[in-house]
């Protein structure tokens, strides 16, 4: 049979009334989840987990699809709304699409992300289901140091970022990287940076931290300065984006969703690379890349469609492979192994109809998200309608406890207060807090793939560089950060060439 038989018999599958009710009892549950600081949808599949136990193999991967594809998504609702990140990946819907919020365009911001983001997901979806093989073959020649040379692309992509600031960034940067390196050493098992306190030999994890700078900050900021954070009434606020703004923001959903279907693909990489990278790449790009932070359109879209598109290219290794591209799908693996289901190529010769039934679930899931998507925001868009001071408990109400779900730590929530202090000092003295937050997120990554790298080398620092996929991707690291710093450098170029004539 023929790839297109076999998915028009996943859709009939999957639009049987049992299965599409797993479908959509699973995007919602994704859709909040994702929403809601400190969950995490991640989380949410965790604690689904056990319950698929009961359900039929298929319907299981239906389930835990179906959190998957609304929790990417459903992170970027709170941080358009109330600039607080519901996941990491949706940490560049904070620099535009918050601030497009604040200018009273909220539902405009929510239809161009949810759009955005069921596009790259649909594009993802099909993927998965007609070019599986290839993509598979390829991801299979990434290992430690690729994954490595990914990384420390997702890391200079922050000076993308920068507007006119790249020192502070940059130091910005660097702060975010040693709090990552706080706690346990992942290769020898010395705690380091502890400074005497058990608690800390934990770690400081970065969802506290994104929780500290961005939730508690912005409430900090609002005490202080005694301002609303309701939105602008403006001319058209209340207008979404229509057909004809979509199509005008084609190139950077179409560059977001491309960049997100191959850094999906790479196993251990995930939607937050794939997010960070496109926001950087779409700033490089387009002609309004120096507005970037002001509430650009553009800089909204691309990322968003980046983060989802990963979504079904991350299912690629899992289901060809049996490797998980990501937390999530390492979730799915478990739950295929409790129903007994080995994944890999095997798996397309025994149980064909399994595998397009998934296909067509991603692909039906992505289109619902629209609408589960548009539900939920307009259930959230109702706090900024809400007194300041009512709309500022809730956010620190909803942060501790977010904090503190984590891992049950009331370490934590004195962490994450610690960060709003200091994410607000940071937004007085106009020194960028997003770096911070990638670099806790990224950093310890790239150190983990670093050290394994080595020590699988025999401590051959070249092997990063003679591998040819690593080594490209170093080199288009390099090009990148080349090409974010050309304008600065011309710039004071020509300033000394001034100051010597």
């Amino acid at each position: 049979m023929s790839s297109f038989e076999l998915l028009a018999g996943g859709f009939h599958s999957a639009f049987q009334l049992v299965a599409f009710a797993t479908i959509m009892i699973g995007l919602l549950v994704g859709v909040v989840a994702g929403a809601l600081p400190g969950i995490s949808f991640v989380n949410a599949m965790a604690m689904a987990l056990p319950f698929t136990y009961v359900m039929e193999p298929t319907q299981s991967m239906l389930f835990l699809g179906g959190i998957y594809v609304g929790g990417v998504f459903g992170g970027s609702i709170s941080a358009i709304i109330i600039n607080v990140p519901g996941t990491p990946a949706s940490l560049p819907a904070t620099w535009d699409g918050y601030q497009m919020t604040r200018r009273g365009e909220v539902k405009r911001a929510l239809t161009i992300a949810v759009t955005a983001s069921a596009t790259g997901g649909l594009v993802s979806a099909l993927v998965l289901a007609f070019l599986s093989a290839p993509f598979a073959a390829f991801a299979l020649k990434f290992s430690q140091p690729e994954f490595f040379a990914a990384t420390v692309l997702g890391l200079v992509s922050v000076i993308a970022i920068a507007k006119d600031q790249p020192v502070i960034t940059v130091v910005s940067l660097l702060a975010g990287i040693a709090i990552g390196t706080v706690g346990v050493d992942p290769l020898y098992g010395q705690a380091r940076f502890s400074f005497g306190i058990s608690e800390m030999e934990n770690g400081i994890r970065f969802v506290v931290v994104m929780i500290g700078l961005f939730a508690i900050g912005e409430v900090v900021d609002l005490i202080a300065t005694n301002r609303d954070l309701r939105p602008k009434k403006t001319e058209g606020a209340g207008k979404g984006a229509g057909l004809r703004d979509m199509f005008r923001l084609k190139g950077a959903i179409a560059r977001g969703t491309g960049l997100g279907c191959m850094i999906g693909m790479i196993p251990g990489a995930g939607a937050t690379p794939g997010a960070v990278i496109a926001y950087g790449v779409e700033k490089q790009v387009s002609k309004r890349g120096d507005e970037f932070g002001t509430g650009v359109e553009e800089g909204l879209a691309a990322p968003e469609a980046a983060k989802n598109a990963t979504t079904g290219a991350a299912m690629v290794p899992l289901l060809t492979l049996g490797i998980p591209g990501s937390a999530a799908t390492a979730i799915m693996l478990a739950a295929m192994m409790l129903h007994g289901i080995n994944p890999g190529p095997l798996l397309f010769i025994m149980d064909p109809s399994m595998v397009y039934t998934i296909f067509a679930a991603m692909i039906i899931a992505n289109i619902l998200m629209i609408c589960a998507g548009i539900g939920v925001a307009q259930v959230f868009s109702t706090l900024m309608r809400t007194p300041p001071a009512i709309l500022a408990a809730f956010i620190i109400v909803l942060s501790v406890v977010g904090a503190f779900g984590i891992r049950n730590n009331i370490f934590d929530v004195y962490v994450c207060l610690a960060f709003g202090v200091l994410g607000w000092g940071m937004k007085r003295i106009g020194f960028p807090s997003a770096p911070m937050v990638l670099g806790v997120i990224l950093g310890p990554l790239a150190e983990r793939y670093f050290l394994t790298s080595l020590a699988n080398s025999n401590q051959d620092w070249t092997v990063f560089f003679t591998r040819p996929i690593s080594g490209t991707i170093l080199l288009l690291a390099l090009l990148f950060v080349l090409w974010s710093l050309w304008a600065p450098i011309t710039s004071a170029m020509s300033r000394m060439k001034q100051l010597m004539a």
